[in-house]
C-alpha cells in the first residue's frame, strides 16, 4: 500500500519547553493525542486508537525541539514527526506535524489534526 506524508504548520501562545512534554512523553501525549499511551519495558510506545493499539518507536529526541516516532509490526515504514520552532517577534511557538502513514484523505487528516490541536491549545491555553 501507498504511503501519504502529511504535514502542517500550527501556531500556539506556548513556549516550546511547555509544548515539549506534550510531545514527547506518554503522559502528554495521551491528553491530546491518543486515547492511551503508555511505554513499555524496551521503551516502546503504545498509542490506542479506536480500541486498536499500535507500536512505535521514539527514533529521534531533541530537547525542547523535537520528537519522530517510528512504527513497528503492522505499521512498519509509517511515522509520526513533530518539530517546534519559535518566533521571537510575536513569542508564538510553531508545532510541525509530519504524519506518514497509509491514510490518504487529505480532508480527513485536517481536520483530525485541527481536533487534535484544537485539544492541545485548549490544554496548553493558547
Amino acid at each position: 500500500m501507498a504511503k501519504y506524508k502529511f504535514s502542517e504548520e500550527y501556531s500556539f501562545k506556548a513556549s516550546a519547553k511547555v509544548l515539549f512534554t506534550y510531545i514527547s512523553t506518554a503522559g502528554g501525549l495521551q491528553q491530546w493525542f491518543a486515547k492511551k499511551v503508555s511505554m513499555d519495558s524496551n521503551h516502546d510506545f503504545h498509542f490506542t486508537w479506536d480500541n486498536e493499539t499500535h507500536i512505535a518507536k521514539l527514533n529521534s529526541l531533541r530537547l525542547n525541539k523535537s520528537t519522530r516516532f517510528d512504527f513497528i509490526n503492522e505499521d512498519e515504514g509509517n511515522f509520526l514527526e513533530f518539530k517546534l520552532n519559535s518566533s521571537d517577534l510575536d513569542n508564538s511557538t510553531f508545532l510541525r506535524v509530519t504524519d506518514y502513514s497509509d491514510n490518504e484523505n487529505q480532508d480527513d487528516l485536517e481536520e483530525l489534526w485541527s481536533s487534535m490541536i484544537d485539544d492541545l491549545k485548549e490544554i496548553v491555553g493558547g
